[in-house]
């Protein structure tokens, strides 16, 4: 039993029942826009770099807004502004709904509402991480990430499963319909949520604020965990060739969507048996061989045209990025004051959501001049040469140990990057 996610949190506190039931439900509807958004683009121009450029417009705001929007989350009511960001993805939602309806949807307007709605998740996640670590003790905060990760990678699988089913049976506009009304439940959902103002003695939002937790990650072991996270995504997620992977493998919208929600049914999986790694107490030697494992299991995807072993690699690939979200999570946490948990998490956010926005400019540029199987090969590849650099030039990484301390089963939550 000790294997299983335990829901102590949902069971004490309504607002964390609210708040999870929101999350789960629009992180499902934003997974099915996340899939249908570059297939629609991918089909009206039959390119893997207009999808590339798709990731490149989405860049700019996420990166923006992740700092800000952690800067808010220390300094503003997060019930307040969560319901303001989940009220403005629901209009960006059904705008792309009507878009898709027309007899020639503009392609402009794909990129333009990408855009906002990478930046209603760049604000909105740093304030989702910082509510629960208010509403428990020390001893019910891992159980509630780990419920928080469960969701996330479920949404995550399902999601690009349902997008691709939608899209294949009723067509593109009702994919983005099914998210208009995940964020209407939402909204229901954290109306109920009790106000949670700045906890006492919080900065004001400001460019001085900003600029101090910033000035917290330098030298600091965060730095080193967010940078080989980044190098990893950067070269090894392939996401913006998945519509082309899936016509070089004979396919169509299903199997595009298997393809997409493979990665995250690999990480589900993991998240449900993760208990072992609360033995393992060289968490930064860990970290470094999941992203091996992640960057070998992607090339091996790259290098066969048969779906189903394409779709058991990147199931691999999922798993393993969800062990290092477990050390990620755990070394970060540690690392961090609590007055800077919401500017380190849109830091965070920044790296985590944008560096796979990044791999889709770098996935695209390659697989458009190169090829898919090339992009997708020599990019694995590359994030092993990454770890073992890291694994040497940055020793106080591959030397950290946490004796004797548990670690959350399943860290790795809904903020991360496994699609």
């Amino acid at each position: 039993m000790g294997m299983l996610v335990d829901t102590t949190p949902l069971r004490v506190s309504p607002d964390f029942r609210r708040l999870w039931l929101g999350q789960a439900v629009s992180f499902v509807g934003s997974q099915v826009t996340a899939a249908a958004l570059p297939y629609q683009v991918f089909h009206q121009t039959g390119s893997s770099l207009a999808v590339g450029l798709l990731g490149l417009a989405q860049l700019g705001p996420l990166l923006l807004f992740a700092l800000v929007g952690g800067t808010w989350a220390d300094s503003v009511d997060k019930r307040r502004l969560l319901l303001g960001v989940t009220a403005v993805a629901l209009v960006c939602s059904a705008a792309l709904a009507v878009n898709a309806s027309l007899d020639h949807p503009r392609l402009w307007l794909l990129y333009v509402l990408g855009a906002v709605s990478s930046a209603t998740l760049a604000v909105s996640l740093p304030v989702l991480r910082s509510i629960p670590p208010l509403l428990f003790g020390s001893d019910l905060r891992p159980a509630a990430f780990a419920l928080q990760a469960t969701y996330g990678s479920f949404g995550m699988m399902a999601g690009p499963a349902i997008g691709g089913a939608l899209i294949a049976g009723l067509g593109i506009t009702s994919a983005y319909a099914a998210d208009v009304g995940t964020y209407a439940v939402a909204l229901v959902a954290f109306r109920g949520i009790s106000p949670s103002p700045p906890v006492e003695g919080a900065e004001r939002a400001s460019r001085s604020s900003l600029m101090r937790g910033l000035r917290f990650l330098r030298g600091s072991m965060v730095t080193s965990v967010l940078g080989v996270d980044l190098v990893a995504m950067v070269f090894g997620m392939p996401r913006a060739l998945f519509p082309a992977l899936t016509v070089r493998l004979g396919g169509g919208p299903v199997l595009y969507g298997l393809l997409v929600s493979s990665v995250a049914a690999g990480a589900f999986l993991a998240s449900l048996m993760s208990g072992w790694t609360r033995r393992v107490s060289r968490q930064g030697t860990a970290l470094l061989l999941a992203v091996t494992a992640w960057g070998g299991t992607i090339a091996v995807a790259g290098v066969t045209r048969v779906p189903l072993l394409v779709m058991a690699a990147l199931a691999g690939a999922g798993a393993a990025d969800m062990i290092s979200g477990v050390y990620r999570y755990s070394i970060v946490a540690d690392a961090t004051p609590d007055d800077l948990r919401g500017r380190v998490s849109g830091v965070e956010l920044a790296v985590y959501a944008g560096g796979p926005v990044l791999g889709d400019v770098e996935a695209g540029v390659v697989g458009g001049l190169v090829g898919v199987p090339f992009a997708i090969v020599s990019g694995g590849l590359a994030c092993i040469v990454a770890a073992a650099l890291f694994g040497t030039l940055v020793p106080k990484l591959t030397r950290y140990e946490r004796s004797g301390v548990d670690l959350p089963s399943g860290a790795g939550g809904p903020d991360d990057h496994s699609t």
